[in-house]
Formats: structure tokens, C-alpha cells, sequence
């Protein structure tokens, strides 16, 4: 008797898959269709097992990734079924039909017969750390055990709808400079390599003397048409070496310090990163995380080893039994206003709801430095591609106007 796999509908509508003993394709139709099961494709199970049959589209399935608003999604629609009374598995189940993303399928796929198989939710997502982060994971593991996975789940989509706001608010920052810079440098090699080797060529056959402006700008062109490519192998090593480098020990701590310091920006990145200390401290411990184990869990996902191990540093503090605004009081990147708020949370027995406070005023000092970056940088790279151009442009003319009163 041959091994089959089948993929098939139940009465409902939903898909079914598994392997099955027969002694051919008819008998295994005929047994699933006594199972109340309509066969969508049977395929016979070879002797390297079921890897054989898997298709090339199931292979790509394997490989992917998922954003954190698919992620967010589905954590509000979990929360929504399993608050409704609906069994986790048959609510992952009608989740993994319902995404579009073929990999995040895959993984609830996973997930569900993981669960069948007797493991917990939280152990089985902890399989995927860059799906489910260590936060997302001791969240769900505190629900289960507190037997609230329902309100733990409502708090976790909120938690990531607010980092997707943070992380767009960041792309805003940067994209509008970096749209105009790029302009700016197209706008600037396209009269430096084209449009200035032109007219040289022109003003040479004329033979006449030029202006001590003008050939300054030729010599500019000049270099940059000869040293161009070196520029282009220069940038492109930096980048693969910069690739390697954020990878080791050192360079990722060094890399991390720069983005901090580094002007308007790196003040722009700390607030992000306090808006997301304090909202990702509070969500852990209103799920009933301790503190010590809430900074091990915002640590991890801080995303700067800088501030990585200040955090760190602060916990060892909470264990040797210090309370924790004396602590965050002792590293200069966190503000009077976080500690302040800190110490009125433990003072009055609520941490929670002073960090969400102090959170909000962050996210509200990233929108003002945005509007201030913006306001800046706009008419700096205006004003500095209109002086070069104005330049290119006189150090054109000036010829012309020599020439024509040559003429004359």
C-alpha cells in the first residue's frame, strides 16, 4: 500500500492537508470523500519522502518576510476571534487563509501544528524571533499564564501600530532630505560631467583667453571626470566594508555612538528610540512582566547597542535593589522629564501610565523635530544648489560677453 498526499476542501470550504495509505489515486479519492473531504490534488509520496511533492510556489512560500502592519493585523483580528470564543487554532487557521503573504501562511501553518502537537502559543512563536519579537513572545507567554491572551493581544497590536508610527515618522524625516540631496547631486553631476565639458570644447576652438573663474570650473570638471571612477569604487567599497563592519562587535557599537551624535539627526533618533523605551517598558509591565525582566525584553529590541547596555547597566541596579529613576538618573541619555515622570510612577504606584505619558510627549518631540529638520535642510540644499548653479552659469557667460566684446 503507497503513501499519498492530498490537499483537499472540508464542507465548509476549508483546506485540508495530510497523507494518506491507498492503493491508488481512486481509493484515495473514495477514502476522503467518506471523510466528508472533496480531493483538490493527490499526488503519490516518492521514496525521498514528501520534500518530492512539495511544488516550486510552496519552495518560494518558504522565503519572506512580514511587516509589521501584516503582523499588527493579525494580532488585532487573533484578539478579536479568540475574544469571541473561537479555539486559537481554528482562529490561526482562518488567519492563514485569509493573508495574502505566502510565507506568513506558511508560518501559521506551522504555528497551528505546533499547537496541535500540544506546545503553547508562545513556544510556538518563539521559533520565529524575527517575526515575534522577544517582546511579542513574553507578552503572550504572561497572557497565557495570567489567562488574559485576549487583552494581551489587544495590547500588542497597539504597541505595534504605535512603533509602525514611530518608524514611519523616521522615514518621513529622511526621505525628504534624501529626495533633494539626490537631486541636488544629480543636478551637479549633470553640469560638472556634460554640460561644462561642452562648452570647454566650444571655448577651445575659439582659442581666446578665459576668465580665471571659468577655468576654475573647467579644472573642477576636469577632476571630476578623471577621479569619477575611483569616487564610484570608493563609495562602494565603504559600503560593503560598512556592511561587514556594523556586523562585528566593535563596528556596531561605534556605527551605533555615531547615529546618536550625529547632528539634528542623531537628537531625532534618541527621542524615537525614549519614545520606544518608555512605550515598550509600560506595555510589559501592564502585562504583568517584572521589571527586571521587562529591561532584559526592551534591550533587546531597543536597536542600539548603546543603548542596549545603558539598560542593562540599569537593571543590574534594580537587582542590586535600587528603584529605577535613581538608576535611568545616572546615564545622561535619558531626560529630566523621563526621570521625573519615573519617580512619580513609583511613588504613586503608577509606572505604567507615567511611562505611556512621557511616551506620548516623546512621539509629539519627534513630529517637532521633523517639522524642524524639514524646515531646515529644504532651503539649505535650495540655497546651496542655487549657488553652484548661479556660478556654473557666470562662469559660463563671462566668456560669452568677452567674446562678443572682442567682436565689437
Amino acid at each position: 500500500m503507497a503513501k499519498y498526499f492530498y490537499i483537499a476542501r472540508d464542507i465548509s470550504g476549508s483546506k485540508k492537508e495530510g497523507i494518506i495509505d491507498g492503493d491508488s489515486t481512486s481509493k484515495v479519492i473514495s477514502l476522503l470523500r467518506n471523510q466528508n473531504l472533496y480531493p483538490v490534488e493527490i499526488k503519490l509520496i516518492g521514496e525521498k519522502g514528501l520534500d518530492e511533492i512539495i511544488t516550486k510556489e510552496e519552495k518560494i512560500s518558504k522565503k519572506g518576510r512580514v511587516l509589521l502592519g501584516e503582523l499588527a493585523i493579525f494580532s488585532r483580528q487573533l484578539a478579536v476571534m479568540l475574544d469571541a470564543g473561537v479555539p486559537i487554532i481554528d482562529a490561526i487557521s482562518d488567519l492563514k487563509e485569509q493573508t495574502s503573504n505566502r510565507y506568513f501562511a506558511y508560518i501559521l501553518e506551522n504555528i497551528k501544528k505546533d499547537i496541535q502537537t500540544g506546545k503553547s502559543f508562545s513556544s510556538a512563536i518563539s521559533k520565529y524571533p524575527k517575526i515575534f519579537s522577544p517582546l511579542y513572545v513574553a507578552l503572550v507567554k504572561s497572557g497565557e499564564e495570567s489567562g488574559n491572551l485576549v487583552g494581551v493581544m489587544s495590547e500588542l497590536s497597539s504597541y505595534i501600530e504605535d512603533q509602525i508610527i514611530l518608524l514611519r515618522k523616521l522615514r518621513q524625516a529622511l526621505s525628504y532630505p534624501t529626495v533633494i540631496f539626490i537631486f541636488f547631486i544629480g543636478v551637479i553631476s549633470f553640469v560638472f560631467l556634460f554640460l561644462i565639458p561642452k562648452f570647454q570644447s566650444i571655448f577651445s576652438s575659439f582659442g581666446a583667453k578665459l576668465p580665471g573663474l571659468t577655468l576654475f570650473i573647467f579644472k573642477i570638471s576636469g577632476l571630476f571626470l578623471k577621479f569619477l571612477p575611483i569616487f564610484i569604487f570608493f563609495l562602494f567599497f565603504l559600503g560593503v566594508f560598512l556592511y561587514f563592519y556594523k556586523n562585528t562587535k566593535i563596528g556596531r557599537k561605534q556605527i551605533d555612538t555615531v547615529k546618536l551624535k550625529f547632528p539634528f539627526l542623531g537628537k531625532l533618533m534618541l527621542k524615537i528610540s525614549l519614545a520606544r523605551f518608555s512605550s515598550s517598558l509600560a506595555t510589559l509591565l501592564a502585562g504583568g512582566i517584572s521589571i527586571t525582566n521587562a529591561l532584559e525584553i526592551v534591550a533587546k529590541v531597543s536597536g542600539n547597542v548603546i543603548i542596549e547596555n545603558i539598560i542593562n547597566k540599569v537593571k543590574k541596579g534594580i537587582i542590586e535593589g535600587r528603584v529605577l529613576n535613581e538608576e535611568l538618573k545616572k546615564h545622561k541619555i535619558f531626560p529630566s522629564i523621563l526621570i521625573r515622570m519615573v519617580r512619580v510612577g513609583e511613588e504613586t504606584g503608577k509606572l505604567e501610565e507615567m511611562l505611556l505619558r512621557v511616551s506620548r510627549f516623546f512621539k509629539d518631540e519627534v513630529d517637532a523635530t521633523i517639522n524642524i529638520l524639514t524646515t531646515i535642510i529644504e532651503p539649505i540644499l535650495i540655497i546651496g544648489l542655487g549657488i553652484v548653479v548661479g556660478i556654473v552659469v557666470l562662469a559660463i557667460y563671462l566668456p560669452i560677453f568677452k567674446l562678443a566684446g572682442t567682436l565689437r
